[in-house]
């Protein structure tokens, strides 16, 4: 669908009183963000595609006790662009999902990314299989104008606080029951926006 088709829908949606939750709104604005989306080419890490869902799927469920399988494949749905996978022999070995979420400021509008959910494989850890996933989508973040990415993260996860942090990351402040109920996690953010502020 095109990204005139999809704001026709939208504004058919608001004009004819169908109502929708505010956060599918958000979720559609955002995927109006990648319609154009510039990517480069890798071998291994890829966009995802339909036929990659289930195997994406099969890593979640494998990674995290907090499971919302419909949640996961709407992200996925909505965030094509920016749902990056990579693939072993035809496998999916790891997979990155962001959402991406169009903000005012006085400057204009920016853009701003959300790590949503990352995992590999557990057979395939220690491999560079993260750190490939990570580096492509920034990069590709930067392409396309992101001003700055943010994600959460168990604050015991030390593995992966590192490897956000190698990748630049930093730690902006510690939050509870983001991650889960009674967990502590911090919140990570890395600028990609021209003036680094």
């Amino acid at each position: 669908m095109t990204v005139t088709a999809l704001m026709r829908e939208f504004i058919w949606k608001m004009h004819t009183g169908k109502r929708q939750s505010f956060a599918a709104s958000k979720l559609l604005l955002g995927s109006l963000v990648t319609q154009k989306w510039i990517t480069t080419p890798d071998r291994n890490v890829t966009n995802v595609s339909d036929e990659m869902l289930k195997g994406m799927l099969k890593l979640y469920n494998e990674n995290f006790t907090e499971i919302n399988e419909k949640r996961f494949a709407k992200y996925v749905r909505f965030f094509k662009k920016t749902t990056y996978v990579y693939i072993v022999n035809n496998e999916v070995k790891g997979y990155c999902l962001y959402y991406i979420k169009p903000s005012l400021s006085a400057s204009g509008i920016k853009k701003i990314a959300t790590l949503y959910s990352f995992a590999v494989d557990g057979r395939c850890r220690r491999q560079g299989i993260g750190i490939k996933l990570l580096q492509k989508s920034i990069h590709e973040m930067k392409l396309n104008s992101i001003d700055h990415i943010t994600l959460y993260v168990a604050r015991d996860n030390e593995s992966a606080i590192k490897l956000y942090k190698k990748v630049g990351f930093e730690i902006k402040e510690e939050l509870m029951d983001i991650c889960g109920p009674g967990k502590r996690c911090y919140k990570m953010e890395i600028r990609l926006d021209e003036t680094g502020s």
